[in-house]
């Protein structure tokens, strides 16, 4: 789906919105929050919007502050009370993550590294039950993998991706060789993705040297593995950009991450440089400059920062539908735009989509387990089983 040329306008309640997705407001933009207020007519709405966009604790919160004349006090309340569900699954989720480290992660010497979600907040918010975390992302060593999938099992997590893993070592290897993310659901209902790589291709990030690379900060009793300010930084740029920063508590990361006293700009450029990624943070930089006025369509910003403000502005106003048909046009499996790829990017990319459509999957093994002299087999066998599934569900097994 093209991006338009002309950035489209906003409904008042969004725009609104995107003018709190951040954890404080300079005097000229309470003055523009304030005006936009008065043009809310349907607070309801705009509570239901908050929650969908995952900003509702914070919205009510600076709400609570600008307390508009025409918010009703009974419509604050009703804010208020799912602001506080909200919290509640936060708090769910950091202590699922924190039972992962303490009862699997440590005792087990696996290496880690949390990213995004609750880590992300504990470190760089004021505070973290304001950012909404539905799941825990860790990255982990491949040959730690197996070891850390079967104790998980044992201890009654579930496998959501790929399904049907047992606590079979040999199940498990073939999984570990076919999968770069597993997702898992927590004994206490809370999901967690497993990653062996964090980029789609493996060609920008090295899992070993993010790991090395570690480091840690103290949130109540535990000591959390984070990436640096400036690699989490570069990455939320890469990631988010990848979606076209369709969600408002991702926006709200990225204002988070620049307040906190580690972050500096020349450290995060410097990164961006060593990956290739130089274009994706300034771009990012250019949207996110944009977006600190009240009509950020009408901001003077060009170029690739342009493009980057036009997708967000898109996908927000358009929703999941918009956002699903603006993602099958990506450059590469790790980038959005043209521009951010390079020639090797996109070529990789061409060759991943063809590959994984021969390339067998643990739905191959689960079918039908052969030992490893014998799972060669899979790869002749695959082709057919994908395209029956197309063929009878619609879309691709994976």
């Amino acid at each position: 789906m093209p991006i338009r040329s002309t950035l489209p306008a906003l409904d008042p309640a969004l725009q609104l919105l995107l003018l709190l997705a951040r954890l404080e407001l300079s005097e000229e933009q309470e003055a523009s929050a304030r005006a936009l207020c008065a043009r809310i007519d349907d607070w309801p709405g705009l509570a239901q919007q908050a929650n969908q966009r995952f900003v509702l604790p914070l919205a009510y919160r600076h709400l609570l502050r600008l307390a508009p004349e025409n918010l009703p006090p009974e419509q604050l309340d009703a804010m208020k009370g799912r602001s506080l569900a909200v919290v509640k699954l936060n708090l769910l989720v950091a202590a699922a993550q924190h039972r992962l480290q303490t009862e699997l992660l440590i005792p087990l010497e696996v290496p880690h590294v949390f990213f995004k979600g609750p880590s992300l907040a504990a470190r760089y918010y004021d505070d973290p039950a304001l950012r909404f975390s539905r799941d825990i992302d860790l990255l982990v060593p491949p040959e730690r993998l197996v070891l850390l999938l079967e104790a998980a099992l044992s201890k009654g997590y579930v496998s959501l991706m790929p399904k049907g893993l047992t606590t079979k070592r040999e199940g498990l290897a073939y999984a570990a060789g076919a999968h770069h993310v597993f997702s898992l659901l927590s004994p206490d209902g809370v999901p967690i993705d497993l990653h062996q790589q964090i980029d789609c291709s493996g060609t920008i990030y090295a899992t070993q040297q993010l790991l090395d690379g570690a480091e840690s900060f103290v949130a109540g009793d535990a000591e959390i593995p984070v990436m640096s300010t400036a690699e989490l930084f570069v990455y939320i740029c890469l990631h988010h950009s990848k979606h076209h920063w369709s969600h408002l508590h991702w926006l709200v990361d990225l204002d988070a991450i620049q307040r906190h006293p580690s972050f500096t700009l020349e450290a995060s450029r410097d990164l961006a440089a060593r990956r290739n990624l130089t274009t994706t943070l300034e771009a990012c930089l250019a949207m996110h400059r944009a977006l600190a006025a009240s009509e950020p369509w009408k901001a003077s910003v060009s170029g690739h920062g342009r493009a980057m403000l036009g997708a967000c502005l898109m996908a927000l106003q358009g929703g999941p539908e918009v956002e699903l048909a603006m993602g099958r046009t990506r450059a590469a499996p790790d980038f959005a735009f043209a521009w951010q790829a390079s020639t090797k990017h996109r070529l990789h990319g061409r060759m991943q989509g063809v590959a994984k459509l021969l390339r067998p999957t643990y739905a191959d093994y689960h079918l039908w387990p052969l030992p490893p002299r014998w799972q060669w087999i899979y790869r002749l066998t695959c082709p057919f089983q994908k395209l029956h599934s197309r063929i009878t569900t619609g879309r691709w097994r994976s």
